[in-house]
């Protein structure tokens, strides 16, 4: 939303996100346009042997390639989604000039720690010496572990209120904290469009669909609604939608065996009708389709295991009425959103997403 907000207000405009949905480009953009093929090649042949010199993770390569990418388009802006953690991100070396703090979750504990105020600390190491911190200032048993990180490292903070008159555009509540971080950041950093001027880019930046994947419903015989929540904070926000539309439909679900997939199904299980299971496609951390099944049979909700993501889409469609959902882990919805397309379940996409129904270019 930040990042098009910069677009309608003529400033060229950077973006990483992670992980991808459908394609690894989608990582790295500018003004929604993904990062070419040829210069993802281009940048690796460059330099890859210092990748193996210095042993860069998938993701620090990544990072650099995005900054090599910025700076070779001399964009105006950058807005940069942290990795995990912050105070070891490879987004840390971008030097920030602001911070956002969008939510905490019990999330990669094994790594940043087992309570939200460990995971606090992580998150908000990432931000440079005298730059404005911002935050909703939610969830409040942070507070201290925020305003400590505040004094230290002598950061402005910014508790950001709702905007109520953004309200009526962004009625979730999720959605509104989101929106009113990103217009006190761009009322912030862009004075030289006046306050009503930079309100309205980011009402026409909200006019645009979302990230893919978030909530997304696409319309098809029957409609699917593909949303990634793999956490249970994205899992509530799910089912909330959910019950608003007042529906129960039948789902594709599968999770990574290192998320907490018993929570997330226990949340899950009383708003749909039935479910398939399906494996993610990343060996490591997969959870078994099978052994998912046996966690919703157990909360009483009918559950029949399909290890091929493809097989689960065609036997939930089959099952549905007239929606279908397919949530979870990004590693089974982008490989559903793709097949639907593929098999002609779904309307052919249009714009960037039309690219994963291309061949690759050779290298």
């Amino acid at each position: 939303l930040l990042a098009r907000t910069a677009s309608e207000l003529g400033l060229s405009a950077g973006l990483t996100t992670s992980p991808h949905l459908l394609h690894y480009r989608e990582r790295v953009s500018i003004g929604g346009s993904w990062i070419p093929h040829q210069a993802v090649v281009e940048f690796y042949e460059s330099f890859s042997p210092l990748f193996e010199k210095h042993e860069a993770t998938f993701f620090e390569v990544t990072i650099a390639m995005a900054a090599w990418y910025f700076a070779r388009e001399n964009v105006d802006w950058v807005v940069a989604e942290a990795g995990l953690g912050g105070r070891f991100d490879a987004t840390r070396t971008l030097d920030g000039d602001a911070t956002v703090l969008t939510g905490i979750d019990l999330e990669h504990r094994r790594i940043l720690g087992d309570t939200r105020s460990a995971i606090a600390a992580e998150k908000v190491a990432i931000a440079a010496p005298g730059t404005p911190l911002f935050w909703t200032g939610s969830p409040l048993e942070i507070r201290d572990t925020v305003m400590a990180a505040v004094s230290s490292n002598n950061l402005e903070f910014v508790e950001v209120e709702p905007d109520r008159q953004l309200e009526s555009s962004f009625p979730k509540p999720h959605a509104l904290s989101n929106a009113s971080l990103a217009l006190a950041v761009a009322e912030r950093f862009w004075r030289d469009h006046n306050e009503e001027g930079v309100r309205e880019a980011l009402l026409r930046a909200a006019s645009h669909p979302g990230l893919p994947g978030r909530l997304d419903l696409r319309e098809g015989e029957p409609s699917v609604l593909f949303d990634v929540a793999h956490n249970p904070q994205a899992m509530a926000i799910l089912v909330d939608h959910l019950k608003s539309m007042q529906r129960r439909p039948f789902a594709v679900i599968g999770f990574l065996c290192d998320k907490p997939y018993r929570e997330m199904s226990e949340m899950l299980c009383d708003h749909v009708e039935g479910v398939v299971t399906t494996t993610p496609n990343m060996p490591d951390r997969k959870l078994e389709a099978g052994d998912l099944a046996e966690v919703f049979t157990s909360l009483g909700r009918s559950a029949e295991a399909q290890p091929s993501i493809a097989q689960a889409v065609e036997r939930g469609r089959e099952k549905a009425g007239d929606l279908l959902l397919v949530a979870g882990s990004f590693y089974v919805v982008g490989d559903a959103m793709t097949e639907c397309w593929r098999r002609g379940w779904l309307p052919v996409p249009t714009g960037e997403e039309r690219q994963v129904l291309l061949p690759e270019p050779p290298v």
